[in-house]
């Protein structure tokens, strides 16, 4: 299941083991069986529905593993973000690359890929400066940057060294190297992030409701290096699906993030 990657000072993570649910269980006789409660395994599995685990879901139960208990067999991740989302440019599929899907390192800023990129030739779409981005869900507009200010080239080179000197990217330059965004809250702790933007129609403003597939953005480069170095060759959306306070598929193998994207994209 999904564990938080910091991308500030990292904090400890409570201690959590697999467990593969069986037939006859019930979170309350897991709870007692393992000194925990249900509240505290549905927090650290993300999900708030005690009657949405079946039978072959893993799910992390705090604490350490009593001895003997045999570990699960591989299964599919379980998507918490509910499915049904659409891809957010017109025609888009995932990525052909895994650098450009969750988790792939990012070295020039010391840190991580926390989202999905769509480029051209790479996504099965055509994907150009001004683009239409798309709502992929209906949901509330959180965040619109009409008023985004690109990096100096001081500012840039500031946010790069601070970066390579920690060996993480900090939360503040993170979000900036995210460039112009729009943010959208699905309810149940699931957001989606539209970044990159080169522009954001007027009337997308944060507190109005959109439905899914509306226009909430065109296509840019706003906040990559190479919006201030190079304008025009890093032209791109970074979509971000976030859970709670981290983001899907985090911490997890390629293979099973890539899974868990297409559950999520799946109606």
């Amino acid at each position: 299941m999904p564990t938080k990657i910091p991308t500030a000072t990292p904090s400890p993570l409570p201690q959590a083991f697999d467990y593969q649910i069986q037939p006859g269980d019930s979170l309350y006789a897991l709870a007692l069986r393992f000194n925990t409660t249900i509240q505290d395994i549905l927090t650290l599995n993300k999900f708030d529905d005690p009657n949405a685990v079946a039978i072959g879901d893993i799910l992390l139960i705090p604490g350490t593993p009593p001895p003997g208990l045999p570990s699960p067999a591989p299964s599919r991740p379980r998507d918490p973000t509910g499915g049904g989302f659409l891809f957010p440019i017109e025609g888009a599929c995932l990525p052909t690359e895994e650098r450009l899907m969750p988790n792939a390192p990012r070295e020039y800023r010391a840190g991580i890929h926390e989202g999905i990129d769509f480029y051209a030739g790479y996504n099965c779409a055509t994907i150009q400066e001004g683009t239409s981005v798309l709502a992929a869900k209906e949901g509330r507009i959180i965040r619109a940057d009409h008023d985004y200010v690109n990096w100096t080239l001081d500012e840039l080179n500031a946010a790069l060294a601070r970066s390579q000197a920690q060996g993480f990217t900090g939360d503040e330059d993170l979000d900036r190297f995210r460039g112009r965004q729009v943010w959208i809250d699905h309810g149940g702790g699931i957001i989606t992030r539209y970044c990159h933007l080169g522009d954001i129609p007027r009337e997308i403003v944060p507190g109005s409701v959109v439905k899914a597939s509306v226009v909430v953005g065109f296509v840019g480069d706003s906040g990559t290096p190479e919006s201030v170095t190079n304008p025009g060759v890093e032209i791109h959306l970074h979509w971000e699906l976030r859970v709670g306070d981290s983001f899907l598929g985090a911490g997890l193998p390629a293979d099973q993030v890539r899974d868990l994207y297409e559950q999520a994209f799946s109606n």
